[in-house]
C-alpha cells in the first residue's frame, strides 16, 4: 500500500478551518477556509503530477 505524504499547505488550511469552526466564525469565513483547503489540495495534486516522469517508449519494437 502506497501512502502519500500530505503537503504542509493542506494541513495548515485544514487546521485553520478547524480553528474557525471551533471559534464559531461567520459562515463566509468557514466558506473561505473550505475554498483554501480545496485550493491547497488542487495545487498539491498539480505539483505531484508535474513531477511525474514521462513514460519512456519501449526499448524493443516487436511487430507480428
Amino acid at each position: 500500500m502506497v501512502i502519500y505524504p500530505i503537503p504542509v499547505e493542506v494541513t495548515q488550511a485544514r487546521v485553520q478551518l478547524v480553528v474557525d469552526q471551533a471559534a464559531k466564525a461567520p459562515p463566509h469565513t468557514i466558506n473561505q477556509d473550505l475554498q483554501a483547503v480545496d485550493h491547497a489540495k488542487a495545487a498539491a495534486i498539480e505539483a505531484a503530477l508535474a513531477n511525474l516522469p514521462a513514460e519512456e517508449p519501449p526499448l524493443v519494437d516487436v511487430k507480428v
